[in-house]
């Protein structure tokens, strides 16, 4: 019996021992295709997530595209930038990041409070700027800190940058950071990025998708506290330049018109009459467009806001000024093509005119004497075309005015284009509430009262003059806002009678804009019109006693000095307007920076050499 129960008690071991083997072996087998799985079959998944914790995947910004003047010189280009930035997602403790970086790039309240807001709006992820533009000095002292600082990180960039002291602020306009609006209307990724600029206003905002480019990748490795260690580039994934933009004007001319305008305020805008390019686009004074993208400091807005000249307000496209006397040829051109008017008769100009119970004077206060119309442009005679005026009306005065591009809002291509005023009895009703009155009518015909102008518009005029076929349409920006000039629709006949009597301002011995050799040029002559804009009322007792004379008022009550005009006079090429604020008579000033400036686009172009090397200063 006991060999017995020995016999079954073996039997029972063996068995368990062979299950337990089995058990055994079954655990390895299930662990060894767990391994083979985990190893082979799911190894490129988990390389993959391994990857994932190693590596990150960065937005790589694209380099902007430049701005260009016709002839391929950079008006807006990119330099490179040293900044700083910091990932919120790694950083323990921002307050003590921020004070350990304050020990070096010192930040103030608001720029402290600006990141907190930007940490705030956006994915912990997401990397916000502190502070860019560093000098080389502030940037090496943050490299030596920030290894002790996980989640802040210098980094070497590009920064938009304006290299013509903001001779061309108005038109290029400005980069900035894109605010929530901005976003909102955006999906692009790239406005998320705290470096990346988009165009706030003019050219760079007109075209700014064409200028921006689209994000790259790029594959970074880092360390345990989220430090790039290496990158590793790939070559699919590259971020994509910008497209440069080329615009028609020319900067070597655009910086003559600057230097010629001096400390004065004003607006000078040149045009080709025949494909309608602008030149010249400028406003002055002008701004620095680089202190908007480095950050305008208080005291930088302080200057700019307190400047009676007021540096930031586009005076060649926004500004809207009485045109003076340069408004004349509107009123010549409305006359000839009603048929009412006989050119060659006169009128007795006494220094005024009557009418119901008030005197519309005329500049010269002893009069004219006898002047038929093409010696009442020559000596710009207001009392003539009070004249012509009270007999054609305002209605017929205004549809040539808009014929000429007056009260237009012209499509270049940026904002800011203004369309000035072109009054009627309609016009009036609408705006005033009041019926249209002969004086105004008065007022109107010597280009004063409610007639507003932009230098841009008085360009235009004299281009469509000049051209005397097509309706000429001003244009910036090269491949962009193509307009097809249409027929200008008026009489050449008429055209040519009055270029003529532009040609008697600028060319002939006693009118108003007369020099020899004007454009300096031999055997080019030009023409043009004079206008004086006056922006204070005259009292009858300063008119009897003695009208001060402009030097003797505070500069924001001077007249307005105006001057339009084209030249060849012959084969027209380009046409001027120029506008100087405050600047006094339109024979001296504007007509002196006019005059300049067609013959420098005339040589710029080619056309014609100067008689001297030296050109005589404007007035």
């Amino acid at each position: 019996m006991k060999l017995q129960s020995e016999n079954i008690d073996s039997a029972v071991i063996t068995r368990r021992t062979a299950f337990l083997g089995l058990g055994v072996v079954g655990g390895y087998g299930i662990l060894a295709s767990r391994l083979y799985y985990l190893q082979v079959t799911k190894a490129e998944d988990y390389r993959t997530l391994s990857d994932n914790n190693r590596f990150n995947y960065n937005i790589t910004l694209p380099s902007r595209g430049r701005i260009l003047d016709r002839n391929g010189e950079a008006l807006a280009i990119n330099r490179q930038d040293y900044r700083l930035i910091l990932i919120p997602e790694q950083v323990k403790n921002l307050d003590a990041t921020l004070e350990k970086i304050s020990e070096i790039l010192p930040l103030q309240a608001k720029t402290i409070k600006r990141i907190k807001t930007d940490i705030k709006e956006n994915a912990s992820f997401v990397p916000i700027l502190i502070d860019d533009h560093l000098n080389w000095k502030t940037f090496a002292a943050l490299n030596l800190k920030t290894p002790k600082l996980p989640g802040v990180i210098p980094e070497v960039g590009e920064g938009r940058a304006y290299p013509n002291d903001g001779v061309f602020a108005h038109t290029l306009g400005y980069v900035g950071r894109a605010d929530s609006k901005d976003v909102a209307n955006d999906k692009d990724p790239l406005l998320r990025q705290p470096t990346f600029r988009i165009g706030k206003l003019g050219v760079e905002s007109a075209v700014d998708k064409t200028l921006r480019g689209k994000s790259g990748k790029l594959k970074v490795e880092v360390n345990a506290v989220g430090r790039i260690v290496r990158e590793w580039p790939e070559p699919n994934a590259a971020a994509e330049h910008g497209n440069d933009v080329w615009l028609t004007l020319d900067a070597e001319l655009q910086r003559y018109g600057a230097e010629l305008f001096e400390e004065d305020s004003g607006g000078l805008a040149v045009i080709d009459v025949v494909t309608g390019e602008l030149r010249t686009l400028l406003s002055m004074p002008s701004y620095d467009g680089n202190l908007f993208v480095s950050g305008l400091t208080q005291e930088d807005m302080n200057k700019l806001n307190t400047d009676e000249r007021r540096p930031q307000y586009n005076k060649v496209l926004s500004g809207g000024y009485p045109p003076a006397s340069t408004f004349k040829m509107v009123v010549m051109l409305a006359a000839l093509e009603t048929g009412l008017v006989n050119p060659e008769d006169k009128v007795f100009c006494v220094g005024k005119l009557r009418s119901g119970n008030r005197d519309f004077h005329c500049w010269k206060r002893r009069g004219h004497g006898p002047m038929d119309m093409r010696a009442a442009l020559k000596n710009s005679c207001d009392v003539y075309f009070y004249d012509l005026a009270q007999t054609i009306g305002i209605e017929k005065i205004a549809e040539m005015g808009r014929k000429l591009g007056l009260g237009e809002k012209f499509d270049i291509g940026i904002s800011g284009v203004k369309s000035g005023i072109v009054p009627d009895a309609a016009w009036k009703q609408s705006k005033l509430g009041a019926a249209w009155r002969g004086g105004d009518t008065f007022n109107a015909s010597i280009g004063q009262g409610f007639v507003l102008t932009t230098p841009l518009q008085l360009a235009v005029m004299a281009g469509r003059i000049a051209n005397s076929e097509k309706a000429l349409q001003p244009h910036l920006i090269i491949g962009e806002n193509l307009s097809e000039a249409g027929d200008l629709g008026i009489d050449p006949s008429h055209l040519a009678y009055v270029k003529e009597a532009m040609w008697s301002v600028c060319e002939e011995p006693g009118g108003t804009a007369y020099k020899p050799n004007g454009l300096g040029i031999k055997g080019l002559e030009m023409a043009g019109k004079t206008g004086t804009g006056q922006v204070r009322g005259i009292s009858a007792s300063e008119r009897r006693d003695r009208i001060r004379k402009n030097k003797e008022l505070p500069w924001k009550l001077r007249d307005h000095s105006v001057f339009v005009g084209f030249a060849p006079y012959n084969a027209p090429r380009f046409a001027v307007a120029c506008l100087v604020e405050h600047g006094g008579s339109g024979a001296k000033r504007a007509a002196s920076i006019a005059r300049a400036m067609l013959g420098r686009a005339l040589e710029r172009d080619g056309m014609a050499e100067p008689i001297a090397t030296a050109r005589e200063a404007p007035l």
